[in-house]
């Protein structure tokens, strides 16, 4: 076995799991169970400056897989990685502001993904919402790799992870994050590599379960 960055051990995943429901407001995870694309979350912290707030630098998260990785296939894992958590802290820097402080939003987005960032953060404008809290993710798992040798198909790498819909919630401006207990959900998110950059092009809600978080 290799330890992997964070000093976790990476297992590999032999088989690509068929795209389950979409990543998540609370609406769509108090519907029954669904495998279509859904909006992106939004965040829950108080609106208390206007001023842009600069992303913190992406980084490699520790993650797990029972894949059997190539150097090529590690190599497209770690960009994919670096393009996920790029992906959840603009999802936080841009709903946490109530969907103002929406610049570079296709920076780690593209596709489905950078639609439903984009069509969130209008919503929020446009209802005087934010997002009280934090989107986070725990205990990430790298399902599938696909390297294609057609030039007509893209890189991709698909990527489940635990997050809690606790965590956050889109609540009216100047209303706290509500406490409700917390509820582990499993997220699938796809990145794709195109014209040589990862980003995040598709999100989907796996299961309303997840024991890790």
């Amino acid at each position: 076995m290799k330890t992997g960055y964070g000093g976790r051990i990476r297992y590999r995943t032999t088989t690509a799991l068929t795209l389950a429901a979409a990543l998540a407001l609370p609406l769509v995870l108090s519907g029954c169970e669904d495998h279509s694309p859904v909006a992106a979350p939004t965040s829950t912290l108080p609106a208390k400056d206007s001023s842009p707030v600069t992303d913190p630098q992406p980084t490699i998260p520790a993650y797990e897989t029972e894949l059997d990785l190539s150097p090529e296939e590690t190599e497209a894992v770690e960009g994919a990685l670096v393009a996920f958590e790029g992906y959840i802290a603009t999802i936080n820097r841009v709903f946490s502001s109530g969907g103002k402080d929406n610049k570079n939003t296709d920076k780690f987005a593209r596709d489905g993904s950078l639609k439903s960032l984009e069509t969130e953060a209008q919503t929020m404008r446009s209802k005087d919402q934010y997002m009280a809290g934090n989107y986070k993710f725990y205990d990430v798992q790298i399902e599938s790799v696909a390297l294609p040798d057609s030039d007509s198909d893209d890189d991709a790498v698909t990527i489940l992870f635990c997050t809690r819909d606790s965590d956050w919630s889109v609540v009216n401006q100047g209303e706290p994050l509500p406490s409700v207990s917390p509820k582990g959900i499993t997220m699938q998110h796809v990145v794709t590599k195109v014209e040589g950059e990862w980003k995040v092009a598709n999100q989907y809600l796996r299961s309303k379960e997840c024991a890790d978080a």
